[in-house]
């Protein structure tokens, strides 16, 4: 779902492709599963959930200093010059592995739940980020 094939027909069309998408001058990947009005909520200095207009459903995400985390948990575990993409799903479970307990603290349940959300939707779309976007990071 989450994998842009530019020989899609849809994309003539003009219709939404859901697609992980890395930017460089912000150093932060973002995922949004559909084409409509959106909410940011900002969980920590590395996650903010993206939601729709009602607020409640969550349709997309935002992983901040990316670069870092792929240089830091994430390249050493693949080979880029092998790898067409990289799933999410890796770079989240590494974010709350570094950050521990911390995450999981039971004063701060909001933060745990919003990253169990976040690794949840990752997981459900298969969210991937391509190639050409890690060689960028």
């Amino acid at each position: 779902m989450a994998h842009l094939n530019i020989d899609d027909p849809s994309l003539l069309r003009g219709a939404y492709v859901p697609t992980a998408v890395y930017f460089m001058d912000s150093d932060c990947v973002e995922y949004v599963r559909e084409d409509s009005f959106c909410t940011y909520e900002r969980v920590d200095g590395f996650l903010t959930l993206i939601r729709d207009e009602t607020g409640y459903n969550l349709i997309g995400f935002k992983l901040k200093g990316f670069k870092n985390i792929f240089e830091q948990h994430l390249k050493p575990l693949f080979e880029l010059h092998d790898m067409q993409f990289v799933g999410l799903v890796s770079a989240i479970e590494a974010v709350i592995t570094a950050l521990g307990a911390r995450v999981f603290a039971s004063d701060d349940r909001r933060v745990a739940s919003a990253y169990k959300a976040a690794l949840e939707l990752a997981v459900n779309d298969n969210v991937k980020l391509r190639g050409e976007f890690l060689k960028a990071a």
